[in-house]
């Protein structure tokens, strides 16, 4: 996009109301739903699908996903 980091977070910001990291989570956590749609969650840990999906810390991952769905990943998988 050619955009400086400061103007790219400002158009995030005025735009969708999302910080970038907000607005990064937000394609990752639907990787992660995504994965375990195909049921790719038979072959990973959760761990394991929440590194594919582009996070690198555990912690991280569980906060997220619980801000953007309301429940844990595993109370995720176990309601479909």
């Amino acid at each position: 996009m050619n955009l400086p980091r400061t103007e790219l977070s400002d158009l995030l910001n005025k735009n969708l109301g999302k910080n970038f990291n907000d607005f990064v989570n937000g394609y990752r956590i639907e990787a992660f739903k995504e994965m375990i749609r195909n049921g790719k969650h038979h072959q990973l840990s959760v761990l394991g699908l929440a590194e594919e999906a582009g996070f690198n810390s555990k912690a991280t991952f569980n906060r997220v996903f619980k801000k953007h769905t309301q429940m844990s990943p595993t109370e995720y998988i176990n309601s479909l």
